[in-house]
């Protein structure tokens, strides 16, 4: 009577466990939901909302425009819920792209973004490649006034650039322009632009960095290609600066090309400028590109190692060294 009494009294618990696993699992994909794209689609829907449309209806015709997985519906219901959001959609026509997240999207309907332009800022590009996104979609929307030559002025206008409160003192923005997908007003200037930017990384990256951080993150960017490998390579890199070695970053060499495809040669190595690493000691004087948040938190937080060189494969697989002659063995066995 004992044993089975025992038994029964564990039941209950495995419930409670199983319950606890189940909505963990829900919660997870929950938040994966409002902060993930809704698909890999930068093709836009225009949907209608029209005055009095019930909140099912709504949800409805974004799941019909591709806009929103109809699995997701439920979760949509729940945040529109528990942030009393349901009475604030607003009516009217809505061009969006189908790769918004679910909190983008409710957002977006929820603020009349009905003639925003949204666009998608990749990580790891230069101001100079911003500034052509941004001009190339804004630029479909007569009159424009946002200029390119303009933004890029502004990015080393030192009187600009302090009015912004960054946290710390540069003469160039390059770095500081996060990426990430925004919602531009079709009229807005190059000016406003470049604050919602610069908002942006203040916002999402703080205020206890250095300088030095953001170049180093620039680097890892263009250097590394996931959150597995970066934070290793930010390790080896900062481990090469801090002993007085020679950075030897290819990425370096490719920023005053300005072509991240460029075939790196024996005379860019043998170039006489700051952004060279193979002949100047120390980092580069500005960043080289933008880095999203994972290249800025693999420079906070660098895996130490043994190494102190990498290379990539052609399936884009890192490859560690300690010595040079396993760095050039790597080479030969795994590019030639």
């Amino acid at each position: 009577m004992n044993k089975g009494n025992n038994l029964f009294s564990k039941v209950p618990i495995m419930l409670v466990l199983i319950l606890f696993v189940f909505l963990g699992v829900i919660k997870l994909d929950y938040d994966r939901a409002l902060s993930n794209p809704n698909s890999d689609s930068e093709e836009k829907s225009i949907i209608e909302i029209k005055e009095g449309e019930t909140v099912q209806n709504i949800l409805d015709s974004l799941v019909e425009s591709d806009l929103l997985k109809e699995r997701f519906v439920y979760y949509a219901k729940f945040y529109l819920r528990i942030n009393d959001l349901g009475t604030r959609l607003q009516a009217g026509v809505y061009e969006l792209p189908k790769n918004l997240s679910l909190k983008e999207l409710i957002d977006a309907l929820q603020s009349g973004r009905s003639q925003d332009v949204w666009i998608l800022i990749p990580e790891g590009l230069r101001k100079d490649e911003i500034a052509q996104i941004v001009g190339n979609e804004l630029g479909k929307y007569t009159p424009s006034n946002f200029s390119i030559s303009e933004f890029l002025s502004l990015t080393t206008d030192t009187t600009f650039i302090e009015s912004l409160g960054l946290a710390v003192n540069v003469s160039d923005l390059e770095g500081f322009l996060f990426p990430d997908r925004y919602a531009f007003p079709r009229e807005i200037d190059s000016r406003g632009v470049i604050e919602i930017l610069v908002e942006n990384f203040k916002t999402k990256v703080g205020d206890e960095y250095s300088y030095q951080d953001i170049i180093l993150a620039s680097i890892v960017e263009r250097e590394g290609y996931n959150g597995n490998d970066r934070p290793t390579i930010a390790g080896i890199i900062i481990k090469r600066f801090n002993e007085g070695w020679l950075l030897q970053t290819d990425a370096t060499l490719l920023y005053p090309v300005k072509d991240w495809k460029h075939t790196i040669t024996a005379q860019d190595k043998d170039d006489d400028n700051p952004y060279n690493t193979y002949k100047k000691i120390g980092l580069p004087p500005t960043p080289i590109c933008n880095p999203g948040l994972q290249s800025i938190k693999a420079v906070w937080e660098p895996v130490e190692s043994a190494y102190y060189y990498y290379i990539h494969d052609t399936d884009g697989n890192p490859h560690y060294g300690r010595t040079l002659d396993e760095h050039n063995s790597n080479v030969n066995k795994y590019l030639r």
